[in-house]
């Protein structure tokens, strides 16, 4: 049976939540290996000519270097620009109208800044990001603008296609290739929407995957190794490895 250990992430680097943090949790894991939230077309740019770069693609390199793993893109083909900008003019009109939201997203940016993986693999940051989401909807419900609507559903219509389409690529590979552990590196928003799924279609995949959440409530990784992040009114806990 393949072991799949999903890891959320970000693509560009903050503080804790950098390459070198990245690649130790690989290394604790040793995936033979990892599945990519990046499209088939990106791949090169991002794994083989090093045209381009983000947090993952820098960790993935690294670990390479001692490991033989296999890097398996997963993600459906990219959306249009005109869609992304769509997206971008509604964030900022949120941005402007609602300081709630403003001080959800910085806050977001400190607590990865601080606590890195073990923010973005906790409970914690699956709230937040349903908070974020809460505050873009009362927003414009508040304006009352059809287009700002039709944007904020067509992101979520496109977020939710691309994790199924992801979890049935790497059901597809499980099921096709000998894999003991893989890790699957995807961005820290879908981590409850993977969970989800992944908990939908785990009886059919039975025989030959298992989803490796450390959480299994709240379909989150433990990053040991590193420290525990709890409330901002607990004190994080430090262990030593």
């Amino acid at each position: 049976m393949s072991v799949i250990t999903v890891i959320g992430t970000v693509h560009e680097e903050i503080g804790q939540a950098n390459a070198t943090v990245l690649q130790k949790i690989l290394d604790y894991i040793q995936p033979d290996v990892v599945f990519l939230e990046v499209p088939t077309e990106a791949f090169c740019d991002f794994y083989e000519n090093c045209s381009q770069q983000n947090l993952e693609s820098k960790a993935t390199t690294r670990y390479r270097v001692n490991h033989s793993v296999d890097l398996i893109p997963v993600d459906a083909p990219t959306p249009s620009g005109e869609f992304f900008s769509s997206f971008e003019s509604l964030r900022q009109i949120v941005r402007n109208e609602n300081p709630e939201y403003r001080r959800l997203m910085q806050l977001d940016t400190e607590r990865i800044g601080r606590y890195g993986f073990t923010y973005l693999n906790s409970k914690y940051c699956s709230q937040h990001w349903s908070a974020v989401h809460d505050e873009m909807l009362n927003t414009i419900r508040r304006i009352n603008d059809p287009k700002m609507v039709e944007a904020l559903d067509l992101w979520n219509e496109t977020s939710d296609r691309r994790e199924k389409v992801m979890i049935e690529r790497i059901q597809s590979y499980c099921r096709d290739n000998t894999l003991e552990k893989g890790a699957f590196l995807v961005g820290a928003a879908h981590l409850k929407g993977i969970f989800e799924i992944s908990r939908q279609v785990t009886a059919g995949a039975s025989g030959y995957i298992r989803w490796n959440f450390a959480d299994e409530e709240s379909g989150v990784l433990t990053v040991n190794f590193a420290y525990t992040w709890t409330p901002p009114a607990c004190q994080a806990r430090f262990i030593s490895r």
